[in-house]
Parts: structure tokens; sequence; C-alpha cells
């Protein structure tokens, strides 16, 4: 009998009038929690005030209980709700605002034109329909059209109250402004949307313009010209090439905007600076190692200043450091972040579930500083320093090694598209990341990476030798080949990675998909 009475009870929760959503739920305590959207209201339990929510109340007696809530320019909200003894009332209730409802009616000279179509916003909320419903309140009403002056107008409005807004628009003079690059320094060899510049401005009215560049002696080297403007913000994105398609040399640039109002035939222009660097090594790089460059050998130049890259992977088979093939995936997650000229940071961290359900996890960080670039024979030249931590272990799949690391980085420049890296190192490792070895152990790496236009690929192999006999938890020597692939004036980087080490006892080989972005 009481669980029938109290199922009829629960029943009786019936609130008028509702538009939001509306949870009540019973647990198991005592008395009643409120919650509400928006908060703030006043709760009413038996007509008596007992605060403003999110309410608790650790005290009401089991039965039928009236609750109601108000709150300024929203409906109240009433309910029956039906308390047991030993259970609690968990109340989530959303308030449904008082509505007016606005008409808005345009007017213009449009002499001939047919597609006077201008955007009505609410609260900077375009709306569909020139008439709409409003929350009661002050109010922004703006009408906008290209080509025209944007008119606004704040009101209040009340509860079911209408009212109709006339706006008169005037035609705008034609502007050109807001010139903006997506950076000022760029290589044309590099992949993706680092390999071109986009310049952004807008316009104010209908016209017609041109894209110009000028060279150092101010030589037009460059031009195209733009469909009529029909809408406010514009976009050109230069490659860096001439008007012949040939990539531009090196150095400074001035690129132009040149635009006319078609009304007035008035002419005006904008310019930026850019500058064009090819030894930038403006291209994705394999991260997974935290060693930003090949995935055995961190490169010696940097990225530009600003730029930053992240990207995940997986990798499958019998890879480095591992004893045996897993069925499981080893997850990567790596970035690399170029915060000064010449300065570089870079992180990872691996994962590979057991098939036990547990993890082995390993993570590194490296701090690089690029000491000069490629000229000619003379190598680009960086130090940098690395640490590591694996778990149980020496090495990790994707190259983490246990322990402290100094590097140098050596990279070289044949042509425009071909990087030769070598890179000397020492190693003071142990597992779990400690120094436990009195002496260092030796790395080498190196590898030859080749650009594509939108491919880069290339190999690398690298070889540990301990200055004491044995090499517990190193491989000898490990090969990898990689490839990675920007789509066209994309930031989104996707890279496929193959490899495999030999040793006097054992051989392994693996492979990985890693997918990040670069901007």
């Amino acid at each position: 009998m009481r669980l029938f009475c109290t199922t009829i009870l629960t029943c009786l929760v019936i609130a008028l009038p509702l538009s939001g959503e509306t949870k009540i739920l019973t647990t198991e305590g005592g008395g009643l929690i409120i919650k509400s959207l928006p908060s703030a209201a006043k709760v009413y339990v038996d007509g008596i005030e007992r605060g403003l929510t999110p309410l608790s109340i650790d005290s009401i007696s089991p039965g039928v209980h009236t609750l109601r809530l108000t709150k300024d320019r929203y409906n109240d909200w009433s309910a029956q709700i039906a308390v047991s003894a030993r259970k609690r009332l968990d109340a989530y209730i959303e308030l449904a605002p008082l509505m007016g409802k606005i008409a808005v009616n345009i007017h213009g000279d449009t002499g001939q034109e047919q597609d006077f179509r201008p955007s009505v916003f609410l609260d900077g909320v375009e709306q569909e329909e020139r008439e709409f419903n409003a929350e009661a309140g002050w109010r922004a009403v703006k009408v906008s059209l290209f080509g025209w002056e944007d008119a606004q107008k704040t009101i209040f409005i009340g509860a079911n109250e209408s009212i109709a807004l006339d706006f008169e628009l005037k035609r705008a003079s034609f502007t050109l402004k807001d010139l903006q690059i997506s950076h000022s320094t760029f290589n044309p060899y590099a992949m993706g949307a680092r390999g071109v510049i986009a310049v952004d401005f807008t316009v104010s009215a209908a016209g017609d313009g041109c894209f110009k560049v000028f060279d150092g002696a101010n030589n037009e080297v460059f031009s195209s010209t733009f469909d009529r403007f029909r809408q406010p913000d514009q976009r050109y994105v230069w490659d860096g090439k001439d008007n012949g398609g040939n990539t531009l040399n090196d150095g400074g640039y001035t690129l132009k905007i040149e635009a006319e109002d078609s009304e007035n035939e008035e002419s005006f222009s904008l310019a930026a600076a850019v500058q064009i660097d090819s030894s930038l090594d403006d291209t994705p790089a394999a991260l997974s190692s935290a060693q930003a460059g090949m995935f055995f050998v961190p490169a010696a130049s940097t990225q530009s200043k600003g730029s930053f890259q992240i990207e995940t992977g997986i990798i499958v088979g019998k890879p480095l450091g591992e004893g045996a093939s897993f069925d499981t995936l080893l997850f990567s997650a790596a970035f690399c972040f170029t915060p000064l000229d010449s300065w570089q940071f870079a992180g990872a961290v691996n994962i590979r579930p057991d098939n036990d359900g547990a993890a082995s996890p390993a993570a590194a960080g490296t701090v690089k500083r690029q000491m000069r670039k490629p000229d000619g024979l003379a190598p680009g030249v960086a130090a940098a320093v690395s640490y590591g931590w694996v778990m149980d272990g020496f090495e990790s799949a994707s190259g983490i090694k246990s322990g402290l690391q100094a590097q140098i980085p050596l990279s070289w420049r044949a042509g425009r598209r071909v990087w030769l890296h070598l890179t000397p190192a020492v190693l003071w490792t142990g597992k779990n990341g400690a120094l436990s070895e009195a002496l260092p152990r030796l790395v080498f790496s190196e590898g030859i990476l080749c650009h594509f236009g939108l491919i880069s690929a290339g190999l690398s192999a690298q070889s540990v030798v301990g200055l004491t006999s044995g090499l517990e938890g190193f491989s000898p020597a490990a090969l990898s080949a990689e490839l990675h692939f920007t789509p066209p004036r994309s930031n989104l980087s996707i890279g496929l990675q193959a490899g495999a080490f030999f040793n006097n006892n054992d051989t392994g080989c693996s492979g990985g998909l890693f997918v990040g972005a670069f901007f």
C-alpha cells in the first residue's frame, strides 16, 4: 500500500507553464535540492519563500508540497511534488523567459537593384525572418547589407509586447581597410598553409581590385585581378611565385592591394612587407620521440617563430624496445612549439596497453637552440637536451630513451628540397629515467629528408654504443622510413612510418600512422 501511494504521489509532479527542461529525481537520503537555469531564482514551498537557487532544504515533511520558482523576466514555474520518508528529491528546472515580438521593416533607395536582401540581427544573432520572438528586456537590432551602411536600434521590449521597427538604409561609401597577413616570413617550399601567405582585408561596397607583389627594387613581379567585390571579407593566398610560375628568390617583398570604387572611380591601396626565407624548416616534423625532426634524428633547424605542431599516432608490430610482438596498439601524443627565434620545445607521451589491461607509459621532453643556419658546405648547428622516462625499461617503441641525453644536431641543405642530418649524442641512462650508469652511452643518428611539394619522405638510422660491455635495453642498430603529407593550403599533417631494429639476438619491425596539425 505504501509503495502504491508513493507511486501515485510521484506522478503528481505537473509543471505549468514549461518550455525548458525539467528533471526531478528520487535518491537515497532526505530533503530537497533545487537547481535552476538561470540561477538565483526565488524558491517557494507551500507559499513560503525559502531562498534562491541553487538551494538545499534538509528538512521537509513527507507528503505532497507545492514548489514554485520565480525570477524577473521569466515565467513562473509551479508544480506539486511528492516527498517520501528517507528519500531525497533532486530538482533541475529551466525557466522559460518572458517573450515579446519584433517586426522589422527595411527601406532604401534601391533603384533598379533586385538583390536587396538585408540581414537582420538580434543581439548579434542573425534571424531567419523579419518578424521574430525576443526575450523581454533591452535588445539590440541591427540591419546589415553589403554596400549599405549598417543601421542599429536598441529597444526595451516587455512581456507579450509587439514592436514594429522601421529602418532606412543609406548607401555606404567605398573603403578598403583591415589588411592582415598570416605570417611575415615564409618558405614557399614548405608544405601546406606554411608555404603560402594568406592576405585578408575588408571592403565596404562593390568595386574592383588587384593583388600585386613588388621586389626590393620596387619592380612588379606578380599581379592578379580580383573578381568584383560582392562581400566585405576578402582573401588572397599567394604562393611566393612570380607571373611566370617561378618561385621567387629569398629577400624582402611588398604586397599591395589596390582597389577602385565602381561608383566614384576613387582609388585605394594597402601594403604589407613580407620576407621569403627558404632556409626556414616550416614543414611537419616527426615528433613521437620528442625530438622534432625525423623519426631517429633531431633536425638542427627550428620552425619559424610562433609555430606550433601537435601530433597523435598509433604503432603496431614489434617495434624498437619491445621483447615480443603485441596485439594492442601503442598510442603516441606529441607537440612542438617555437616561442622565440631559434628556440624550440618538444614533448611526447607514449602509452602501450598490455594484454592484461595494464599500461606501460613513457614520456620525454626536449629543449633545442639553433646556433647557426646552414650556409653552403657549412652545416646548420644546434644544441639540444632531452630527458626521458620509460616505465620499467630503457627505450619506448617510438624512440624515447630513458635518462638524460645531450645532442649536437647537424644539418646540411643539398639544394632547396633535400636535407641531410647527422646527430651525435651522449646518453646517461637507467630504468625509469634514473641515471644509474657510471659511463654514458654514445648515440649516433643520421638521415636524409626530401621535400616534394606537399609530400616529404626520408630515411633515418640510429645506433647505440656502450662504453662498457653489453647493451641492455637498447638495439645496436635501427632503421626507419617515413612519409608526411599535407593537403594544399592546409594545416593538417598525415604521416606514415615503418621501421626495423637489429641486434645479435633479435630483430623486429613495426609501422605507424600519425595525424596532426601545424600552425
